[in-house]
């Protein structure tokens, strides 16, 4: 789809504006003080919609702050969260990107995270992924050893929910760390940067885009017992098969997280 890396470099550079300007937006609570939701949130979704009605009008859209349908039957659907990590976006803490994911029938198919903080823009649409055109590749491997695990939880979450993964992290070596983006977290797994992440219980905006780009530089995303479900309640794992293996083991010692996705 020749039309995501259009619209990349459009979100590029609105994202890298906003955040210039982020003194300046209107900042509000959604569901509590942990989740926000700014200008800058609002106007990129209404430019992606704008953009997918233009260019694809007999798709479907659902947005994080506009709403739409996540239809499992729709031939393609545009699934769009305009900031993941609005908080850290607000505080001028460039852990934050866009994320559009495109679905076939409820399937990841497509997407793209744009990280312009990093300089970085990752794609996907079937045939690999790809940051500023590099082919990417998971980490290869159970070795957790000098690696890093990336441990997201929902808005308002406590990160001890996670605490037996991060646990069986150091234990192995490795060194667990949170971003507060799950769509950032993602493409840092399909890049090979960290070597997995365990996120207790993303919304589908969150990983739509990140699902793709995971499993097209070769990696797994996974339940703790299963097959990850896009748009289905419970954790998520995302790395290469065998670190999977070994991170859903532990995910499993983590009843307050575990149980809906088993």
């Amino acid at each position: 789809m020749a039309s995501l890396q259009a619209l990349g470099d459009e979100l590029n550079e609105a994202l890298t504006a906003a955040f210039a300007r982020r003194a300046e937006l209107a900042v509000t609570q959604k569901s509590s003080a942990h989740d926000l939701v700014s200008d800058a949130d609002r106007q990129i979704e209404a430019r992606v919609r704008a953009f997918v009605a233009t260019r694809h009008p007999d798709d479907a859209f659902l947005g994080e702050e506009s709403g739409g349908h996540p239809d499992p039957l729709a031939e393609r659907c545009w699934v769009v969260d305009p900031i993941d990590g609005t908080m850290n976006f607000v505080h001028g803490m460039p852990w934050a990107c866009s994320s559009v994911g495109v679905l076939a029938h409820g399937v990841a198919l497509a997407g793209i995270v744009v990280a312009p903080f990093s300089g970085d823009l990752y794609l996907c649409a079937g045939a690999g992924a790809t940051r500023g055109g590099e082919r990417l590749s998971v980490a290869p491997g159970a070795d957790l050893a000098g690696a890093m695990v990336l441990l997201e939880v929902p808005s308002g979450t406590s990160p001890s929910v996670l605490a037996p993964v991060a646990d069986a992290v150091i234990e192995a070596g490795g060194s667990p760390r949170t971003m507060g983006s799950g769509a950032l977290a993602l493409a840092l797994v399909a890049a090979g940067v960290v070597h997995g992440v365990v996120h207790a219980g993303p919304s589908i905006w969150d990983v739509a885009a990140g699902v793709a780009l995971v499993e097209q530089a070769g990696g797994t995303v996974r339940s703790v017992v299963g097959p990850y479900v896009l748009g289905r309640p419970g954790p998520l794992i995302a790395a290469s098969a065998p670190a999977a293996e070994v991170l859903a083991a532990a995910l499993a010692r983590c009843p307050e997280v575990a149980g809906p996705a088993s």
